[in-house]
């Protein structure tokens, strides 16, 4: 026997309820209105009887929102919509609700209650990570990062989309040739405010770029830099969340600036100059940071990451440093990164990019990720390396992928060596 807590119209209602007992079930909460089905499950004690087993609730504003959802997260209860129309079906898939039609019968109700443990684990790995590629100020390589490991990732099997959340300077677009008039980025959070952001919507606003290991969905940022109010912390961490079901990995393109010197401001409703960035950071899995491979460069690393770590101690940060070059550091410049890395900041770097100006140079005069345009070049076996480290160990890219990788296909510009 199951126990049922139930939200929708007077008429819906009565119907479920009298098929609910007919079922052997019982109802142990009637609320009219999500907000008040909130309030009622806040009072329940957990041990209270009868036990709950589903939260079943028409998929229309008045008895479906977001603080639902979140309260029966975090309470571990099944959430069921009850969705008869379009409109219902898209507000269920928003909110990440799963939903069936009455017309199913309340067999396909009691089908839904209850997935199997294998199916709930199945669905857990089903969910995109995200990765934020961040840096501290200057020109690190961020972008370039971004886009080759982006493409990396495709070519390892992975569906990957790339965002470019960077409020100051957005360069994806240009990175890459596109046309950036209708920031992809900006309109998923406008869709996010108002409810309305799925994964076909994401699908149509995204641009898709070829690349040799397969598409990469890109995000495109804002144009403008007076933009910025647009992506609100709340609007980014809703699309980003959302993008953990659209795609494997999304891979972020962020802003170096990870102050807080707005928070003394009076209005403490004012938008925030580097929300983007802030929620990007919070809600990644992983964080990979680009640091210059010089004496400004690791001095400006040093000094930003325990900033960093203070914002984001959840996620498993991974420092690269890049264009390391025996010009700027000295004799064997990588092992001299690594042990002044360890003395100052106590963290070993886990890559050491060398510069390598003629690939990185060819990537932007043809607008493609450098495994396209100088495949085996040093940086892009460097790149390689570290992509095949942000597959996660339960899901290993196949031999196949692994191979192709190894060796890409020769494209219309010679390999850069």
């Amino acid at each position: 026997m199951m126990g049922l807590a139930v939200s929708a119209p007077l008429e819906r209602e009565d119907a479920i309820v009298r098929e609910v007992a007919r079922h052997g079930h019982r109802v142990a909460i009637r609320a009219a209105t999500a907000t008040d089905l909130v309030e009622r499950l806040a009072a329940r004690a957990p041990d209270a009887e009868p036990r709950l087993d589903l939260v079943l609730v028409v998929a229309d504003e008045r008895h479906l929102h977001r603080e639902l959802v979140a309260e029966c997260d975090a309470r571990g209860l099944r959430l069921l919509a009850l969705a008869d129309d379009a409109g219902e079906r898209t507000r269920a898939r928003s909110l990440g609700v799963d939903s069936v039609t009455w017309a199913e019968g309340f067999s396909a109700i009691e089908a839904k209650a209850k997935p199997t443990e294998g199916l709930e684990r199945e669905a857990e790995r089903a969910r995109g990570r995200v990765v934020a590629v961040w840096g501290p100020a200057g020109a690190p390589g961020r972008t370039t990062a971004a886009v080759a490991l982006s493409a990396e990732l495709a070519l390892l099997g992975r569906r990957v989309a790339l965002v470019d959340a960077d409020t100051t300077s957005a360069s994806v677009a240009p990175a890459l040739g596109l046309l950036d008039e209708s920031p992809g980025f900006a309109a998923a959070a406008r869709l996010a405010r108002a409810g309305s952001l799925t994964i076909d919507e994401l699908d149509r606003i995204c641009q898709q770029v070829p690349t040799m290991g397969g598409v990469v969905r890109v995000l495109t940022g804002i144009g403008r830099a007076s933009r910025w109010p647009e992506l609100g912390g709340d609007r980014v961490a809703e699309v980003l969340e959302r993008c953990r079901d659209w795609v494997d990995t999304t891979v972020v393109d962020i802003g170096a600036s990870i102050e807080r010197d707005e928070e003394i401001s009076s209005d403490l409703f004012a938008p925030r100059r580097h929300a983007a960035t802030h929620a990007t950071l919070e809600a990644s899995d992983e964080v990979v940071v680009i640091a210059g491979g010089d004496a400004v460069g690791v001095a400006r690393l040093v000094r930003a990451l325990p900033e960093l770590r203070e914002l984001v101690p959840q996620a498993h940060v991974r420092v690269v440093v890049n264009k390391v070059r025996a010009s700027a550091i000295g004799i064997a410049p990588e092992r001299a990164v690594q042990e002044t890395l360890r003395r100052l900041a106590a963290v070993t770097p886990e890559a050491c990019w060398p510069f390598d100006s003629r690939a990185a140079d060819a990537a932007l005069l043809e607008g493609r990720p450098l495994v396209d345009v100088a495949g085996r070049s040093r940086l892009r076996r460097r790149v390689q390396e570290f992509a095949a480290t942000l597959v996660p160990a339960a899901e290993p890219t196949s031999r196949a992928a692994l191979r192709a990788a190894e060796r890409p296909e020769r494209r219309w510009l010679p390999a850069l060596r």
